[in-house]
């Protein structure tokens, strides 16, 4: 078969035609997954966002609980602490009761031998045999009871600690008390010293 050059040309104008054809539609198909990719994108950071802001909220969830128990926690320890230094107050004011009670006793004591001596300091005779046997059993209904222990036996090693130069903090620290306690203690302890002094 013998081709003609109309052949050719018609050849040629048939390839330019299926060619177009091609190239338009591989641009439209580009087009549309130009279009779909941003809205992949925007879907994917959506997606991210909620997951970020559910993060968010757990979290701030946990945190109020955790707050909201370290509240619980710290108003116990108050509570705890005011029982124990209230029950620590009322131990020293009966302690200073018996200790003014026992320097009263003392006192008491103290004045009735000295009034019961003769004023001359010589013993009568035939009075002296019967005011013998009276003294020593008013000497021994009178006789001071034993002291109990003040503050400072009551609460050796804490004592002990303040004078080797411990600060109140590791005296509490040490002790397993807090240091409002360790100070009362001290100060009741300076004020039973100044009542012993100024008895």
């Amino acid at each position: 078969m013998d081709f003609q050059p109309w052949h050719y040309i018609v050849l040629i104008g048939a390839f330019v035609l299926v060619w177009s054809n091609l190239l338009s539609r591989k641009r439209k198909a580009g087009e549309q997954a130009e279009g779909k990719a941003p809205e992949a994108g925007l879907q994917g950071m959506e997606l991210a966002l909620e997951q970020f802001m559910e993060n968010m909220e757990e979290s701030q969830r946990s945190l109020a609980d955790i707050v909201v128990a370290s509240k619980e926690q710290e108003r116990e320890e108050a509570e705890r602490r005011e029982a124990r230094i209230a029950e620590l107050e009322k131990q020293c004011r009966l302690l200073q009761q018996e200790l003014e009670g026992q320097a009263a006793l003392i006192a008491s004591a103290s004045t009735t031998v000295v009034t019961e001596e003769p004023a001359s300091g010589v013993p009568v005779e035939g009075k002296n045999t019967m005011a013998e046997p009276a003294t020593v059993a008013e000497a021994d209904v009178e006789a001071p009871p034993v002291l109990k222990p003040g503050i400072r036996e009551r609460f050796e090693l804490l004592f002990e600690l303040h004078e080797q130069g411990r600060s109140v903090e590791q005296i509490a620290k040490k002790l397993g008390m807090n240091k409002g306690e360790v100070m009362l203690i001290q100060q009741l302890a300076r004020q039973e010293e100044n009542g012993h002094e100024a008895s």
